[in-house]
């Protein structure tokens, strides 16, 4: 009989950052749908948007005063200066079709106003004195150059300029340039459908009061904030599991019928209760990595499901049980990997660098997740400092926490630290 071919361990990265490319490298972006703009808000754009028209479309003024034709300024300088144009159609109005300029005459003009037909240039209303119907200019002439406060057609965007790239998360910004530019309906990518599974012979759910020997599940509540706070995530259910591999597989089966990717909490260490990392290999999903050299959370567990049929890869990811564990592995490495499954580009996860006061002294030598508490100096600064923990299930501590920072192995916290906020 032929040698079976060895089962392959997989590589353990090195970093949260070479782990989150080594899942992403086995996943793809969801299907597009189109959603109204009004729905727009927090999901993942799809497509290029271009503009549908030159930005401005056409010339207008950048201040209130009066267009003017640059050669008409030296009457505008002589003891009576330039007749205001008086009459229909003189006066340049927002929301109005250009008018025409009348030779040896100034125009009324409004910010955003159309630049008048035969007009190269508008002098400030503070620049110019009225009198008996006349614009007397008040500055040399010289500072009234052609072009003076007029935005030119086009010179933010001419017509077809792309404006917007797929990978964009839609905000209050891109929701203004989608409407500017009349995308009633947006090209999205489809909501990533996240089903939850907690393990654990041990949980009862939060209604009820446990038993000395039981703790309430707030890893479920704690995922279901994180995830369901974000757009374009969609939880689609939160599940439990008892320490029993069969009801494991069951319950994970079950989960990924609906779901993009699941994630579990618990069974993923080396007891013998731990039985996420067989149950994931008898469903016939690929191990990307099982643990990893960062502290809270190395035995963190990463799969996915190949394509099945028309169904995109899917994504399971195997977290630790204790609380802290679960907060700072979902937010660092869980959110970026289910991003690659919305679409979004990967800028989107740079880590600010704040600078934490104070410094313990401590060191280890890995990836080092800690807790920190924020606040606002008086000079408007943002400062962090660390939070005392006593281990990865202190889930008192991390309640007041703001988030966490990454600290490299065998450094100290003191100084700049990538900082990741829990709601950002």
């Amino acid at each position: 009989m032929p040698a079976s071919n060895p089962i392959v361990a997989p590589t353990e990265p090195q970093s949260p950052s070479a782990a989150i490319d080594a899942v992403c490298a086995h996943l793809v972006p969801l299907e597009a749908e189109s959603v109204s703009l009004a729905h727009s808000s927090g999901r993942v754009l799809a497509e290029v948007v271009r503009a549908d028209r030159a930005s401005p479309a056409l010339d207008m003024s950048s201040m209130d005063g009066f267009a003017v034709r640059v050669a008409d300024l030296t009457a505008m300088t002589s003891t009576h200066g330039l007749p205001i144009a008086t009459g229909t159609d003189c006066e340049a109005s927002i929301g109005q079709a250009p008018v025409s300029m009348r030779a040896g005459h100034a125009i009324r003009i409004v910010t955003g106003a159309p630049i008048p037909i035969g007009a190269d240039a508008v002098v400030r209303h503070e620049d110019v004195r009225v009198a008996n119907g006349f614009a007397l200019l008040q500055i040399a002439t010289s500072a009234v150059q052609p072009g003076a406060f007029i935005r030119r057609a086009g010179e933010n965007a001419s017509k077809g300029a792309e404006i917007l790239q797929p990978g964009t998360l839609i905000g209050a910004a891109a929701i203004g340039t989608l409407a500017t530019f009349g995308a009633s309906n947006v090209c999205v990518h489809r909501r990533v459908r996240v089903a939850i599974i907690t393990t654990g012979d041990e949980l009862v759910s939060t209604d009820r009061t446990p038993a000395p020997w039981q703790i309430r599940d707030s890893n479920g509540s704690v995922l279901a904030s994180l995830l369901g706070a974000r757009a374009w995530i969609e939880v689609v259910a939160h599940l439990h599991a008892q320490d029993d591999a069969d009801a494991l597989a069951a319950t994970l089966a079950t989960a990924l019928e609906s779901a993009d990717a699941v994630i579990l909490t618990g069974g993923v260490s080396m007891g013998h209760h731990d039985h996420v990392p067989q149950v994931i290999e008898r469903i016939g999903a690929t191990t990307v990595f099982h643990r990893l050299p960062q502290r809270p959370g190395r035995p963190m567990l990463a799969a996915v499901l190949p394509r099945v049929g028309t169904r995109a890869p899917r994504l399971i990811l195997g977290l630790p049980g204790n609380p802290v564990s679960v907060m700072v592995t979902a937010r660092r490495l869980g959110i970026p990997m289910l991003g690659q499954l919305a679409g979004l580009a990967r800028g989107a996860f740079a880590a600010q660098r704040l600078h934490i006061d104070g410094d313990d002294g401590t060191q280890l030598g890995m990836r080092w997740f800690r807790l920190v508490s924020e606040r606002v100096t008086a000079e408007g600064e943002r400062r962090l400092q660390l939070l005392p923990t006593k281990s990865s299930g202190d889930i008192a501590a991390a309640a007041t926490s703001a988030g966490f920072v990454e600290v490299p192995p065998n450094q100290r916290a003191a100084g700049a630290n990538a900082f990741y906020p829990w709601m950002h």
